[in-house]
């Protein structure tokens, strides 16, 4: 019977530290007198670090994109968590001129309801 193979252990180090390193002794083993080599062979964290914040979500994202498509601007109080400074941007957007996408369908029953030359279809 065929026994399991041994689950490998997690890696401690990321291949980029792993590189890092590497490059580093090859420099030092080029240049043995080079003290910021010796420093940086010491200092063992990752200098690159993921952001803390993310601005944009996929889905605040796109709706940014429709609000931009349809009123012509997406201002980033929309999608503050205060209510009350997103309830003055969505008012500020109800205020200026909305306007039809040229070239997008209306689906609305006013347009369904009359052909290109403006005649009435459902009578």
């Amino acid at each position: 019977m065929a026994t399991k193979p041994a689950k490998a252990e997690p890696k401690t180090n990321s291949n980029t530290e792993a590189n890092r390193k590497r490059r580093l002794e090859r420099t030092l083993k080029a240049q043995p007198n080079n003290k910021q080599v010796q420093l940086a062979l010491k200092d063992s964290k990752s200098k690159r670090k993921a952001s803390a914040k993310r601005v944009w979500s996929h889905s605040a994202r796109r709706t940014a994109q429709l609000f931009k498509q349809f009123c012509g601007s997406a201002p980033i109080a929309l999608f503050s968590t205060n209510q009350k400074v997103q309830q003055e941007a969505l008012q500020a957007l109800r205020n200026e001129n909305v306007k039809a996408v040229p070239g997008k369908v209306d689906f609305s029953i006013r347009a369904r309801a009359h052909d290109k030359q403006g005649r009435l279809v459902w009578i």
